[in-house]
């Protein structure tokens, strides 16, 4: 750059004779985007106006680049005066020549008092009378807003004024910011209303009078919404409202911190911020920010020293609970505020170095610096649960195994309950060293303090935590949800008498009972896999080789094991189509039985006499299911020839009303019990047919209590069932045949009855 300018000062030498002095602006030239190369190609090619317009061009830039008023500073204060959308580019904090920041303090009030009159337009008594009309325009928008208040009294009762009933952490969320829609309707309205009253006072087009109103309406803006967020989130006055699990002293003491903090951290960006805008001395603006961060360094201590016994309570407490107290836990809790209380003290040190020596640092290191202590209490919240979770999957303890166990099973349980309560300390303490070391060397960072590969160390530990936090988060929501729904599905386990069993014990379940479960498997893999990728990519690994092998692993699987791939496929056309559910008795093959469980390859089956079988779903073929609609039952009953059919009908419809009307049997008919009239009459019998129809799993014993009560109800009319038998007539000359052959007549009377019986069974059966 240097050899640049002394080009164009020697081509000005000697091309000065021939310079015009009315060169404008718009035909000045730039040589910004040309290569150092290209120079002198360019500067070949232009007229001596033009050389002498890019000339003074440059000499401009390398002036303002060397002035003594530097651009505006960086971090959250420049980018308040952003917010305020009048700061150019030229303007910004004047630099003082004086070499030192204690040797011109007798400049600052000369400094404030230009400031105060830039405010004025150049008169004190303006900046009062300008002070006096803001107070106004903010007097008449609280009078508005007041007014406001009292039209909409009975609208802030039917959010206010209402009974609170005990909700959970997320509804008490909402219920906080419904109840607080009045107070942002209020704040809306003193917004609105200090504005427009802004642009009727006479100073309103004054640009530092507009600076200074942006100020102070941002920081009231600010202070009162801050007010609301913490009444929904600490709800001092209403338990029942409040989100954080503390009680009613910790959550005042939290929001009163909360709000002293916040509103103050930030009035003084914005007043930083305005004393930029209006050009304050270097010296003043530096003298101005120590002052302002030391006080700020002196409520934060000032609040630890206050919440020492507090804090070391809890300690104590935490580690009663844990019981995890030994002497440096003791020993921390009593002296927990010293440390802290000199990192705050170390913090406000460097900042007070750095504006002495004159060091601009553009990442807000201090201010983000405060924030260590609530970001550790936060990441040690997170990181705390997540170790809890972590060491809970161990499945070290179970508690529900000891409702069932005897005295020597309850002591290996107590054992390791014990086990995994030292586990969780430990991981627990480990994880909480690991979040203060990764916090540590990030505030280092900020100041400049770069340690090899901490940084990367840090995000990943970061990084990691997050994410493992959100993916137990996700799948904590979602396996509750679905174990609502299978709980939902799960029909209440009924105690009968007279159970039947003929399709297996197993109960009939919603087709949610059958999906849900597979579907949390599945939701389970996807979310391991993928906190499992971006855990390894927070660390550094490289997982594109990883996916890349693991699709030619799943290619090579698919060609491999299509036995498998068909299983599954076949699976889930059929839960697809609803088949068949968990409890259902299906028929497949030669196989039959309840459906117990179902995988993503294999079907479960309880036979009805105990066995459990495990089908492949692709070995299933055509399934038949008993449990889809109304089972038809059709038996036969066999009476003499002179039996009065009507009769008989009439018995068997009032058998059927009776069960009907039963409490115990009548709701598992579909239809009732009746008569079909004669079937068939054969050589010795008439067979009349009795139907009914029968919500599945029932109908067995629906027809026993069927036959009895008809049996009986037969009985009591005088009406018996047919006895088979077999006339086997001898020819009257044949009388006196010997008993030999009467013998083998009767055998062949026998043979014969036992052939109309099988004839009969075969004839039942295809009915």
């Amino acid at each position: 750059m240097k050899k640049l300018v002394f080009l164009y000062c020697f081509i000005a030498i000697v091309l000065s004779s021939s310079f015009a002095a009315g060169q404008t602006a718009s035909e000045q030239i730039s040589l910004e985007g040309v290569a150092p190369g290209q120079v002198d190609s360019v500067l070949a090619k232009m007229s001596d106006e033009q050389v002498r317009s890019l000339l003074l061009t440059e000499l401009g830039k390398d002036l303002e680049t060397g002035s003594s008023e530097p651009k505006a500073t960086g971090g959250l204060v420049g980018k308040a005066t952003g917010l305020l959308h009048l700061l150019d580019k030229e303007k910004g904090p004047q630099e003082t020549k004086a070499g030192s920041i204690f040797s011109s303090i007798g400049q600052i009030p000369l400094d404030y008092i230009a400031v105060a009159g830039k405010i004025g337009n150049g008169s004190f008594w303006g900046f009062i009378v300008t002070v006096l009309l803001l107070a106004a325009v903010f007097g008449a928008a609280s009078l508005a807003e007041f007014f406001v208040r009292r039209y909409t009294a009975n609208f802030r009762k039917q959010f206010q004024e209402k009974a609170i009933p005990d909700l959970d952490g997320p509804m008490r969320f909402v219920a906080g910011l419904m109840r607080s829609i009045p107070s942002f309707l209020h704040i809306l309205v003193f917004s609105v209303t200090a504005v427009l009253f802004f642009f009727i006072i006479p100073v309103s087009n004054h640009e530092p009078v507009r600076n200074l109103f942006l100020m102070l309406l941002s920081v009231f803006v600010f202070y009162r919404i801050l007010t609301e967020v913490s009444r929904i989130i600490c709800s001092p006055g209403s338990s029942n409202l409040r989100v954080l699990p503390v009680d009613d002293a910790t959550a005042k003491t939290i929001n009163n911190a909360v709000m002293l903090l916040c509103t103050y951290t930030f009035g003084t960006i914005m007043f930083l911020a305005l004393l930029m805008e209006l050009r304050l001395g270097r010296t003043s603006f530096r003298f101005t920010v120590i002052i302002l961060a030391s006080l700020l360094i002196g409520i934060i201590i000032s609040m630890i020293l206050r919440s020492r016994d507090y804090v070391k309570n809890r300690i104590l407490q935490t580690s009663e609970m844990n019981k995890s107290r030994n002497w440096v836990v003791e020993q921390f809790a009593q002296f927990w505020h010293v440390p802290v209380v000199l990192y705050f003290a170390v913090i406000g040190m460097i900042l007070v170095g750095d504006q002495i020596a004159g060091v601009q640092r553009e990442n807000s290191a201090f201010l983000l610096s405060l924030l260590i202590l609530p970001l550790f209490i936060l990441f040690d919240g997170v990181g705390q649960w997540v170790a809890r979770i972590a060491v809970n999957t161990l499945r070290i303890y179970n508690p529900n195994d000891e409702d069932s166990a005897d005295e020597e099973v309850k002591e290996k349980l107590a054992q390791a309950r014990e086990k995994e309560r030292k586990l969780s300390v430990t991981v627990g303490r480990m994880v909480r060293l690991i979040i203060l070391a990764a916090l540590l060397v990030w505030v280092l960072s900020l100041w400049g303090y770069t340690i090899p590969y901490a940084a990367h160390v840090t995000s990943a530990i970061f990084e990691s935590l997050i994410t493992v936090a959100l993916g137990l988060t996700a799948w904590r929501f979602i396996s509750s949800y679905i174990e609502k729904k299978i709980a939902e599905a799960t029909p209440e386990e009924e105690e009968k008498e007279d159970s039947d069993d003929e399709f297996g014990a197993s109960k009939q379940r919603g087709r949610s009972y059958t999906l849900l479960p597979m579907l949390r498997k599945f939701i389970a893999t996807i979310l391991l896999v993928m906190v499992s990728m971006v855990v390894l990519s927070s660390i550094g690994v490289d997982i594109g080789p990883l996916l890349a092998g693991a699709g030619v692993v799943g290619l090579a699987i698919g060609f491999g094991a299509q036995k498998m791939v068909s299983d599954v496929f076949s699976g889930f056309f059929y839960l697809l189509d609803d088949a068949f559910r968990v409890g259902e008795y299906i028929q497949a093959g030669s196989v039959s039985g309840a459906v117990e469980a179902i995988t993503l390859r294999n079907v479960m089956l309880r036979h009805h006499r105990g066995m459990l079988q495990i089908v492949p779903h692709s070995e299933l073929g055509s399934i038949t299911n008993f449990m889809r609609g109304g089972l038809v039952v059709k038996f036969n009953l066999e009476f003499p020839y002179d039996t009065d059919i009507d009769k008989v009908r009439k018995i068997i419809k009032k058998v059927g009303i009776a069960m009907l009307a039963d409490e115990e049997f009548g709701q598992d008919f579909i239809r009732p019990v009746k008569s079909q009239g004669v079937r068939e009459i054969t050589g010795s019998v008439m067979v009349i047919r009795v139907k009914f129809t029968a919500q599945p799993g029932t109908q067995f014993v629906i027809q026993r209590e069927a036959f009895r009560r008809i049996t009986e109800a037969l009985a009591a009319n005088g009406i018996h069932y047919a006895h088979r038998k077999v006339i086997v007539e001898l020819p009257k000359s044949n009388e006196e045949q010997s008993a030999e052959e009467k013998k083998k007549a009767l055998e062949a009377g026998a043979a014969a009855a036992m052939v109309r019986l099988e004839e009969d069974e075969k004839k039942k059966n295809i009915s």
